[in-house]
């Protein structure tokens, strides 16, 4: 045993005392989530974008609504960039705590000012960011020529896009919308919102109907996702409480990348430490000290030790900032005792798979084609993460969870999402996985004693199978 956490210690130290471990903590979040951060800062700082629109109105209905409509937007933009620079200005003249105040009133201000409509399930009326210029031309005079001509003045970016309206836009006619932009660029968005609400009053009119009583009348029910009643220490019960459904979505698919982004940072070293070993002569060394299950543990036990720094180092920081955003009470503590001991055993199962295949190559090039495998087991998970969130306790959930290679992120995507995950399948999927790791470390340990000595060409699948099953 001595050998052995003699190993763990020089591979621990190998791990985190390096530069390069410090830069990659800091460096896999932001590759992860920080595009999330980015799109939101650009949303909030970016300038403000113009969009020129040719609109043909068939229906003569629409065209004077959408205009009154773009000068509205257009003022409501102009009047947030003008106030955005008032804040800028005052803010560079207070102190920090004035300036956060400030901000603060600005913004409930800026909000309390926003443009209201009628409530609707579709995009918001303003379009933060951008500014709507119409022009209309004759429907008489729309034609192919016109639009060829129309549509080479998109294509020079002299226009935005073309609006072709219908005359029977108010019974069954569909709009037309010729653009370079997406189907879900924010002028899309804005023209569906603004000619539906146009459209619906017009057919209320005709009609006779009263859009008010309509409104009432078609108002939806909501349905309020609630947890489930408990039973506290003391014995009294507690009340069921509501769900954020953005934090069911986003809290597991944080904690499964957080598994994945611990797994690739703590097996890749060994991969690495491998190679280096095996060019240098240094494994040769190594083994007439110890055999290849000692140093095949004591390098996996290293491998454990670091990512439990890095899980720290990132529980600790997500815990901070929890609490500086008031989320502290989303954090599920029931979750960190079994995010652990999955962790460890996929940091197991996968650093003995990357030192078998260091074990039989001799360059990292020559890795890359043996590990794709390992790499789809371990994202299997993320192809089918939206699906899995839903129906956490379904067929594809269980399925997927008692999948060794795909256990434990899995697992603990499961159990983020507030779901009750039943206790035998926690304990069959740990016995599961103790049984995949103990025999990818055993067939590891066999491969690893005929590949450290291997040189030459790339082995093929039947050789590592030949290598690990022969005494």
């Amino acid at each position: 045993m001595k050998k052995i956490f003699t190993i763990a210690n020089r591979e621990f130290r190998a791990i985190v005392g390096t530069k390069a471990f410090l830069i990659s903590l800091s460096i896999m979040p932001i590759l992860m989530f920080g595009g999330i951060i980015a799109m939101q800062l650009l949303q909030e700082r970016g300038s403000i974008e113009e969009k020129n629109l040719v609109v043909i109105d068939h229906s003569k209905q629409l065209y004077e609504f959408l205009q009154s409509s773009a000068e509205a937007n257009n003022a409501f933009v102009d009047g947030q960039a003008q106030k955005a620079e008032e804040e800028a200005k005052s803010a560079s003249e207070a102190n920090a705590d004035t300036t956060a105040d400030a901000k603060a009133d600005s913004k409930d201000k800026a909000e309390s000012t926003k443009p209201t409509s009628s409530p609707r399930r579709g995009p918001p009326t303003s379009s933060k960011g951008t500014r709507f210029v119409l022009q209309s031309i004759n429907p008489d005079e729309a034609n192919e020529a016109k639009m060829l001509e129309l549509s080479d003045q998109v294509r020079s970016q002299k226009i935005t896009g073309i609006l072709e309206i219908p005359a029977d836009v108010t019974s069954s006619g569909a709009v037309k919308l010729y653009s370079e932009d997406s189907g879900i660029s924010t002028m899309n968005f804005w023209l569906t919102d603004r000619i539906n609400d146009r459209v619906k009053k017009l057919r209320f009119e005709s009609m006779g109907l009263d859009p008010v009583q309509v409104q009432q009348a078609t108002q939806p029910v909501a349905l309020r996702n609630l947890g489930l009643v408990q039973v506290k220490s003391d014995g009294t019960v507690q009340a069921a409480e509501e769900k954020d459904s953005m934090a069911g979505i986003l809290l597991p698919l944080f904690v499964m990348m957080l598994m994945f982004m611990v797994i690739f940072m703590a097996s890749q070293p060994m991969l690495e430490s491998v190679l280096e070993e095996k060019s240098l002569r240094i494994a040769e060394v190594l083994l007439g000290s110890v055999n290849p299950w000692q140093l095949m543990w004591g390098k996996l036990l290293g491998c454990v030790a670091g990512s439990l720094t890095i899980v720290a180092f990132y529980v600790v920081g997500a815990y901070i900032f929890a609490v500086q955003k008031g989320y502290s009470d989303m954090i599920p503590l029931h979750l960190i005792p079994w995010f652990i001991v999955f962790q460890i055993l996929g940091v197991m199962f996968y650093a003995s798979i990357f030192l078998a295949v260091g074990a039989s190559v001799s360059q990292l090039k020559e890795a890359q084609s043996m590990l794709l495998p390992a790499w789809i087991l371990l994202m299997s998970p993320m192809f089918v993460w939206f699906m899995l969130v839903q129906e956490p306790n379904g067929s594809l959930a269980v399925g997927f969870s008692l999948f060794p290679p795909a256990t434990p992120t899995t697992m603990v995507l499961r159990m983020a999402t507030g779901s009750t995950v039943p206790t035998w399948q926690l304990l069959l999927g740990v016995v599961l996985l103790v049984a995949a790791t103990s025999g990818c470390v055993w067939l590891a340990g066999r491969i690893f004693r005929v590949g450290i000595l291997w040189q030459g060409k790339t082995p093929k699948l039947t050789e590592l199978v030949r290598w690990a099953f022969t005494a």
